[in-house]
């Protein structure tokens, strides 16, 4: 541009730039620029104030680099930018919302089918601490073993397709099935009474 300085033209220039990361060390990342790679410079959360977020750039990832005044030196790196090294991941598409990370693990949101879903990969958990208590609303479904740890109340009827084991006694009201007597007992054939408490 006519009239204007080459240090003019370079600010102007280096106000928006795009690299990939080239380094990642906690609140600061390196970008390539071109030729250029930048010194450490902070990539952008979502939050970091007393709400905060974490989730840093990876390597290769492209970002675009915001230089206040066209001061690389100032400049923070604003991520993430789909291109054709990372692009975007299997399931994507205009009804979902999702997440996911390097381990192959996903958490999905599909709002066409109202579905949300979490996906880990072999040996993953999920470990949920609620001081207060834990509530589902509406059927469950578990497809493995179920391990309890505290008392166990249910208010509704139970129904098992198969056998129930216990290695303590089972009451009925106040029952016990392996320490209850009988009464009206006679000898023969004949049946003897309900069990007595």
């Amino acid at each position: 541009m006519q009239g204007m300085s080459d240090d003019i033209l370079r600010k102007l220039a280096n106000l928006i730039r795009f690299g990939t990361v080239q380094t990642v060390a906690g609140k600061r990342v390196q970008v390539k620029i071109g030729g250029l790679l930048t010194r450490p410079i902070a990539w952008v959360s979502a939050r970091a104030g007393k709400t905060k977020s974490w989730s840093p750039p990876d390597i290769g990832e492209q970002v675009m680099v915001l230089s206040p005044n066209g001061d690389l030196g100032a400049a923070v790196a604003i991520g993430g930018i789909f291109c054709d090294a990372n692009d975007m991941p299997d399931g994507a598409n205009a009804d979902t919302i999702l997440m996911a990370f390097r381990d192959g693990a996903v958490l999905l949101y599909d709002q066409a089918a109202h579905l949300l879903k979490g996906t880990l990969p072999d040996g993953g958990r999920v470990e949920i601490t609620a001081p207060a208590g834990f509530k589902f609303a509406g059927h469950v479904d578990i497809d493995g073993a179920l391990n309890v740890s505290q008392a166990a109340t249910f208010k509704q009827s139970v129904h098992a397709s198969q056998d129930i084991t216990s290695d303590g006694d089972v009451k009925a009201g106040n029952i016990s099935l392996t320490n209850h007597p009988h009464g009206l007992v006679k000898s023969g054939t004949d049946t003897s009474g309900k069990p007595l408490p």
